[in-house]
């Protein structure tokens, strides 16, 4: 009986080791891009003009993020997004590395993402080269959890000032298809420091995107909703919503 009952021990643990080998045979799923670049160009002023003063109050609210995340995220946009393009090599029992190259503006960029896999999560660097320039710049990190349902990634500044600038929290419902993330400006020094922008969707047949802005200079919170199909929308300030129709035109706010 003992024999027996030490056979089947055997069997199981030589079961679980196999499966838990197989597990770490292939690279850990990368987080969708959502959890990296929000989408913040739904206000832009050309789509309107003349009096449309409500969606321009949301276009300006939203302004500061549009400018300076299209000013300096470009190429740590551009290097993850190239990332789901390649497979991973592995490195160690634990350490997957993806590496390929990414024009940005005319100039070429190597991009090497490590991926290290840990008892509670994943950890991720990029590490990124200029052609001509500076050389294994760690410009952002990021960990999030085996489901990909939550995250967070950390961003520097740039090469010369190797600064962070930019902290990501981001949440991720696959099965509802919904999702959250949050860009705050963690800038030690700087007018916009604690500013954050807020962007998520949500099941709602009236506005199925959602924005919170905080502005640090002024001290002002803006929420925003929006329909991503019609682009009605309306945005809430000084303690009343302020609506826009389909055509962008100030409307009254259904009650």
């Amino acid at each position: 009986m003992i024999i027996y009952v030490t056979g089947i021990l055997v069997f199981f643990t030589v079961i679980i080791i196999a499966c838990e080998k197989d597990k770490k045979s292939s690279a850990p799923e990368l987080p969708p891009l959502s959890t990296f670049s929000i989408q913040v160009d739904d206000f832009s002023t050309q789509k309107a003009a003349g009096s449309y003063n409500n969606f321009i109050t949301a276009a300006l609210a939203t302004g500061y993020w549009n400018t300076v995340l299209t000013a300096y995220l470009a190429v740590p946009v551009a290097t993850y997004a190239e990332a789901f393009n390649h497979p991973a090599q592995r490195l160690d029992n634990d350490t997957w590395e993806w590496t390929y190259q990414v024009v940005v503006q005319d100039t070429t960029y190597t991009a090497d993402l490590f991926a290290f896999v840990e008892s509670d999560g994943i950890n991720v660097e990029m590490h990124i080269s200029k052609e001509g320039g500076f050389q294994d710049f760690v410009w952002y990190t990021g960990t999030f959890n085996f489901q990909r349902t939550e995250g967070q990634w950390t961003i520097q500044d740039n090469p010369e000032n190797d600064i962070t600038w930019l902290n990501i929290m981001w949440h991720h419902d696959y099965e509802a298809k919904t999702f959250d993330i949050q860009y705050t400006n963690v800038y030690p020094t700087g007018d916009y420091k604690d500013s954050y922008i807020k962007y998520g969707t949500r099941k709602d047949n009236a506005y199925d995107a959602f924005y919170t802005v905080y502005s640090s200079p002024d001290d002002k919170t803006y929420e925003i909703d929006l329909n991503t199909t019609s682009h009605e929308g309306r945005i809430y300030y000084e303690s009343l919503w302020h609506c826009w129709d389909a055509n962008l035109q100030d409307a009254v706010c259904p009650e």
